[in-house]
Parts: structure tokens; C-alpha cells; sequence
């Protein structure tokens, strides 16, 4: 790390202040690899969703019904329960006879602008953090088959944070990542590498200010199944695993690592709003750290017995088969104290809301 005008008092009060809301967060998954797995995880649901509405990708087999009598899925007829009275539309030709232009030329693009604001509180300390993120993806339709996908991603944006209380904290943390998802019926996977950079200053009365600078990077897998029911309505259960590294400045010592596993699921549906296509949906996600270690300290910084949730609601429209938009609001903290607590950790809870600009073209 580098350290600009840092008495000995004031380092010590950095660790005190700084050091375990930093640990804490998110249940060592820090908040910045946070904020970026959220934004990769909807511009994932965006694509997917686009491309299920438009039938390029096929619905996951065997649509299901409630009772032998009760689905109005024909077997004969397969696009009409999804809404598509033209096949041509449904095999994604560029110009059917009387349909709207869908994606024909094998290739999506999409351009997409994130803004969000989190609020979080660690042992009574608050913190407030903003982000902008940019992002683009690409989308190659008909990989192995003529309705599988496969989708890479690239982002890049920044964080600010201020941290109050005696000690003020504001941190600005660069950011960017790289996703690769394939896409098939009902299943999706995808995995996303992460790299971040962080420069905080530490100021308080009668102190110099004082800087340090980290780095980071981690890695996060997914996998999920979606099945469709009538009227519009899905679940998609999925598992995953996050991985991440905190480093002195620009890679240099390593100073901890993190292991997390989580599971959940996603539940929406799709309506008409005036000329409007509207999807809400809701997620809720558990999670839990299997591993945890720092420099120096032997044994957990984190308690493994320690069990977390991710939950967020979101409605996204798409205003023309081109742009969308969407807003979630999301919630993440503890679910349940540890049974063995470690001395200097603190649980973290974090409230916020994001929201994002989408462009598409092929």
C-alpha cells in the first residue's frame, strides 16, 4: 500500500475505522465487485430476456402447465403461447412477411449506461457510495446449434464513497470486468473476471490527510435453469460462486482472499402496458463464505457459520425493440448471526437502488 503523511495515531485509526467495514463488506466480497456483479447480472438478464421475447433462443423444453386441461400450449403450434403468430418472426429472419424486424443477422450489439447509489452501515459507521458504469456487449447467435448463444460482456466504470464518522473516508475505486455467458433453452451460465483499483483518503481534525491504495481482482461463476409457465410467468433457479483477492497497490502484497457460494432464484413475468412490453421481477439469494484468510492472521477474518442474503426487485420496459430501460432496488445484509463470532468482525447491511439505459442493434 502507499501511505502520504500517515502519523502512527492516524494509521492506527485507519485500521480501526476503515479496515473493518472494508472486511466486512458484503461479507468479504467487497463493494465494489458487488456493484459490478450486479450491473454484469442484469445486462445478462436483459440479454436473455431479449432474446427469448424475439424467439431466437428456444424456451426451456417442455413448457409447463398447471393440469393435463389447464395450459393452452399446442404442440402444433409452440409460438403461439409465446406470442409469435408468425414462425418467420420466431427463426429470426430479418424481414418477415408482415412481422417486425428481428434479429436476422446471427449478431446483437448493445450498449448500456448503469447509474446506482448504495447506503451501507457496519458497526455503526455509515457509508454512502455512487457508481457509473459503462458497458458493451456482444452476442453471437447459433454457436453449436441455430438457437444457442453465446454473449461477452466488457465494463468499465468508477465508484465514490464517503464513510463518515470522526474519521471522514472517501475512496474513489476504477473498476472494470470481462463476462462470457452461453445461453440454451432454459440454461445460462457465465463467468466474470474483475479487476478494481481503490485510492482512499483519510481526514480528520488536527491529522494531514493521509492516503492508501489497494487493488483487486476476483472472479464470479453462475448457473441457471428457467422454466416458463403460462401467462407470461418464470422462475429461474440458479447457484454460483464468487471468488475474490484484495492487494496492496497495484498487485503487489497480497493481504487477503475470500470464498463465497450462493443460491436462489428469480421470479418475473411480462406484460403490456399501452405499446409497452413491461417485466417485473424479483430475486432472493442466500449466500455464505466458505473461506476467508488475511496476511498475517491466523485462521478465518470472516466466520464461515456466517449466512447472508441478496434481495432486489426490478421492472424493466422496453420501450422499442431497440431501447430499454430498468430500475431495481436491492437489499443485502445478514441473515442470521455466526455461531463462533470472530473478534473485530461486523456484519454490513446495504440498501440501494440502480438503474440502466439499454441500446441494441445487429
Amino acid at each position: 500500500m502507499k501511505f502520504r503523511a500517515f502519523s502512527g495515531v492516524a494509521a492506527a485509526a485507519f485500521t480501526l475505522i476503515v479496515a473493518q467495514p472494508a472486511a466486512a463488506q458484503s461479507a468479504g466480497i467487497s463493494r465494489y465487485q458487488e456493484i459490478n456483479n450486479n450491473v454484469v447480472q442484469n445486462i445478462l438478464q436483459n440479454v436473455r430476456d431479449q432474446l427469448r421475447r424475439q424467439g431466437v433462443v428456444s424456451p426451456s423444453p417442455g413448457r409447463l402447465g398447471f393440469g393435463a386441461g389447464g395450459s393452452d400450449f399446442d404442440n402444433r403450434d409452440p409460438f403461439a403461447v409465446r406470442g409469435f403468430d408468425d414462425p418467420f418472426r420466431a427463426l429470426a429472419y430479418a424481414k418477415a412477411p408482415g412481422g417486425v424486424p428481428a434479429v436476422a443477422s446471427g449478431w446483437l450489439y448493445g450498449g448500456n449506461v448503469i447509474g446506482g447509489a448504495d447506503r451501507s452501515m457496519t458497526a455503526g459507521i455509515m457509508t454512502d457510495t455512487s457508481s457509473v458504469t459503462g458497458a458493451f456487449d456482444v452476442t453471437k447467435i447459433g454457436v453449436f446449434t441455430g438457437d444457442d448463444a453465446l454473449t461477452f460482456i466488457g465494463t468499465g466504470g468508477d465508484s465514490w464513497s464517503h464513510q463518515g464518522g470522526l474519521f471522514a473516508v472517501d475512496t474513489s475505486a476504477p473498476s472494470t470486468s470481462v463476462t462470457v455467458s452461453y445461453l440454451r433453452g432454459g440454461l445460462s451460465a457465465d463467468l466474470t473476471s474483475f479487476v478494481g483499483w481503490t485510492r482512499s483518503t483519510l481526514s480528520a481534525p488536527g491529522f494531514a490527510p493521509a492516503v492508501i491504495e489497494g487493488s483487486s481482482i476476483g472472479f464470479t461463476g453462475n448457473v441457471q435453469y428457467r422454466f416458463d409457465f403460462p401467462f407470461s410467468v418464470f422462475i429461474e433457479p440458479g447457484i454460483g460462486m464468487t471468488y475474490s483477492e484484495g492487494y496492496t497497490e497495484n498487485f503487489g502484497t497480497k493481504l487477503s482472499d475470500t470464498t463465497e457460494v450462493h443460491g436462489g432464484a428469480r421470479f418475473g413475468t411480462e406484460m403490456k402496458w399501452m405499446t409497452y412490453t413491461v417485466q417485473p421481477s424479483v430475486s432472493v439469494f442466500a449466500y455464505q463464505i466458505t473461506d476467508s484468510s488475511a496476511l498475517g492472521v491466523v485462521g478465518p477474518i470472516i466466520p464461515t457459520s456466517a449466512i447472508g442474503y441478496r434481495g432486489s426487485g426490478k421492472i424493466a420496459v422496453v420501450w422499442s425493440p431497440s431501447f430499454s430501460s430498468y430500475l431495481e432496488v436491492h437489499a443485502i445484509g445478514p441473515a442470521g448471526g455466526p455461531s463462533k463470532p470472530i473478534v473485530g468482525y461486523s456484519t454490513t447491511q446495504t440498501t440501494g437502488l440502480q438503474a440502466g439505459l439499454r441500446y441494441t442493434w445487429n
